[in-house]
């Protein structure tokens, strides 16, 4: 599998696992605010786990599926009696073979499940398509809707044509432009990860040391090099005059690491005068929210950055 492609699929698992768990959360939290006796129940059930578990760790014989076969027929009845699917509190996911960590294991050996090797192969498919049609010359705003944005009289068209343009302009100024970090944040299917193809694209026909990496790919580099306490793992996102970051925002945070390293590496950047390209579905606010004011006054300084909305419909719904 392409390193790069396998990395950004295990970003979107991360995120997925992280919604699922949230979703169980609740679940569990509406059982127990609604229906206590069946909660009961269950925290009975999870008392039973805890002592086999125990029971096996010290040595003592432990067999408790008859048990937890009875516990279960007994909360997937009471699910059933109170309106719910019987396993609306089994574990969420995706894929029931490797509960959305995209790993199985066959003969003690950890492989990549069928539907990591499905996705991977659809966005590697994706990525070759990018790549050869993507570039300033190939955006097509008949893509975008003609219609007012809402609120306004520009049409969603008309806006991305002024965006385009300056991103172009952006690319061309590289490496001498007064503008030096550019983000491009806003929804779905706007054509954010489009306009940083187009920009790579750009500086490098013209010589541009570029360097793509996703936030996923990055946070892991960065984690590596926190944890190695040295910078070698990580240098290149350091020294690349142009480091374009896609999809800030979907890669999962390691509290006091992720975001301290993120704010070093951005005023590293910004302090020698490189130039560095976002993506994010972020906006201003959650930015701020998720990686503190010091990391989100760094990409929205106007003196030396641009932050541009990407506004409208996504347009892969409309297509």
């Amino acid at each position: 599998m392409n390193n790069q492609v396998l990395s950004a699929v295990l970003a979107e698992y991360a995120l997925k696992r992280e919604n699922n768990e949230r979703e169980e959360a609740r679940r569990e939290d509406e059982i127990r605010e609604k229906h206590p006796g069946l909660y009961a129940l269950v925290q009975r059930r999870h008392d039973m786990i805890l002592k086999a578990v125990r029971a096996g760790l010290s040595g003592a014989p432990a067999d408790p599926e008859e048990e937890m076969a009875a516990y279960n027929a007994q909360i997937a009845a009471a699910l059933k009696d109170a309106g719910y699917p019987a396993d609306y509190l089994a574990p969420v996911c995706d894929c029931a073979l490797c509960r959305d960590t995209g790993y199985v294991y066959e003969n003690n050996r950890r492989v990549p499940c069928q539907c990591l090797k499905k996705a991977c192969q659809e966005a590697a498919q994706q990525s070759d398509s990018r790549q050869e049609e993507q570039s300033f010359s190939a955006f097509d705003l008949s893509r975008f809707p003609d219609e007012p944005l809402p609120g306004t009289d520009v049409t969603q068209r008309d806006y991305m044509a002024i965006v385009r343009d300056k991103c172009l302009t952006y690319a061309k100024n590289v490496p001498a432009g007064p503008v030096k970090t550019l983000l491009l944040h806003g929804g779905s299917g706007l054509g954010k990860t489009y306009l940083l193809n187009c920009v790579s694209r750009e500086a490098q026909s013209r010589g541009v040391d570029a360097l793509f990496v996703t936030a996923y790919d990055l946070l892991m580099a960065l984690k590596t090099a926190y944890f190695s306490r040295t910078g070698d793992t990580a240098r290149e996102y350091f020294d690349a005059t142009l480091l374009l970051i896609d999809d800030l925002g979907m890669e999962p945070l390691m509290e006091g690491v992720t975001v301290e390293q993120i704010y070093n590496l951005l005023n590293s950047r910004m302090s020698r005068g490189l130039y560095t390209v976002i993506t994010s579905n972020l906006n201003r606010t959650q930015l701020k929210e998720k990686y503190t004011e010091r990391v989100s006054s760094r990409l929205l300084d106007t003196r030396s950055a641009m932050a541009i909305p990407f506004l409208g419909k996504d347009i892969r719904l409309i297509r």
